[in-house]
């Protein structure tokens, strides 16, 4: 069975981990507010819609892109001055050259590494941006995804695609022949919880790719879920709060 994109992102609802998420927006449409002004961006995996009301808010024109329905309605209830688009990353249904940027906070990761680059330098102009985050290798979720993959994936030689494109080698190589000018910029964020059972209740009922992670687990759901605790309780202080940060990486290309 073919998975799509409202398989796993309608798993849960995403408004906890797009609240978290959010900072990286704001830095986001700085890059894009410095390497070309007043653009016409698209959105790629919109979400709710954070990214495009940063993006407004520093002057530019957006266009979502976001294929879940639940998340796109929520978008919309948002963010109602971007206009909004039903299409994937990989197939946006853009003019040729209609974009002068594009932009994804933690979208773009998920899509084909290869379909996915043709698609952006399509609907680019020559010349234009690309600006997406992307999880890189240090800090909390990083490690908590490599947990994971020794659960579901045992004796994995390496992280999952989505987790690297934080890789320069990796990056060059899937933007090769359509991009340059590529940069790599690393930032943090803050993952915090109030206690183990808190940062639980995030896997469980307010982070999508999770939740669905758990069901598809099968018979091996139960060590997935000793495992996120685990890690949990690893990074808990004696007051059992987890004050832990996971870096992501800004990586902008230009539109050969």
């Amino acid at each position: 069975m073919t998975l799509t994109p409202a398989d796993i992102w309608a798993a849960a609802d995403y408004a906890p981990t797009a609240e978290r998420l959010a900072p990286a927006s704001t830095v986001l449409a700085q890059v894009i507010a410095e390497l070309t002004p007043g653009a016409h961006v698209a959105d790629i995996g919109a979400g709710h819609g954070h990214t495009s009301h940063a993006l407004l808010d520093i002057g530019a024109r957006v266009t979502a892109i976001e294929p879940v329905e639940r998340m796109r309605i929520e978008g919309m209830r948002q963010v109602p001055q971007a206009q909004w688009i039903n299409a994937t990353g990989e197939d946006t249904g853009l003019p040729e050259g209609d974009v002068d940027a594009v932009a994804s906070s933690f979208g773009t990761m998920f899509c084909d590494p290869n379909t996915g680059p043709a698609e952006w330098a399509r609907i680019l102009r020559p010349g234009g941006v690309l600006a997406m985050t992307v999880w890189n290798e240090h800090g909390f979720l990083a490690e908590m995804t490599d947990r994971m993959t020794a659960v579901t994936s045992p004796g994995a030689p390496t992280r999952p695609p989505h987790m690297l494109w934080g890789d320069a080698e990796v990056a060059c190589e899937r933007l090769d022949g359509a991009f340059v000018d590529l940069t790599l910029e690393q930032h943090i964020l803050p993952w915090c919880f109030d206690s183990v059972e808190h940062g639980m209740e995030l896997y469980l009922h307010g982070s999508p790719t999770h939740t669905f992670s758990l069901a598809a687990a099968g018979e091996r759901a139960n060590d997935l879920l000793a495992a996120l605790r685990g890690h949990l309780q690893e990074h808990a202080d004696d007051d059992g709060r987890i004050r832990a940060q996971t870096g992501y990486t800004v990586l902008t290309a230009r539109r050969v």
